[in-house]
């Protein structure tokens, strides 16, 4: 599977963290292909709280990217969104990994 390092971090992360979910709207897993689910093939959204953020782990055509907001207890986005841009799929994992392990900081 072409995204694999980037759902072992999220399954890890979900394991460690308390809280910590997400939700899968990636295309490639869409039962049925059209133009917007190959546009769209990884689109993540991911919640947690031990940081107080939510993180879009996102493809649009060949653009991979992190985004992140400050989370309010209601679940609410708050502040500027960082944004991470990467060349490759390692490229995002690493990303995330360095996000995950800098516990309470928005890394941009």
């Amino acid at each position: 599977m072409k995204y694999k390092q980037v759902y072992a971090l999220l399954q890890e992360r979900q394991s460690t963290a308390a809280g910590f979910r997400y939700k899968d709207r990636s295309g490639w897993r869409s039962p049925v292909q059209n133009s917007m689910t190959r546009y769209r093939p990884l689109w993540i959204i991911a919640e947690d709280p031990v940081c107080s953020r939510r993180i879009w782990i996102t493809q649009e055509g060949c653009d991979l990217r992190i985004t992140i907001a400050e989370m309010d207890a209601q679940g609410d986005n708050h502040n500027s969104s960082p944004l991470v841009t990467c060349r490759t799929i390692t490229e995002l994992s690493a990303g995330l990994q360095r996000l995950f392990m800098e516990k309470g900081k928005v890394v941009a």
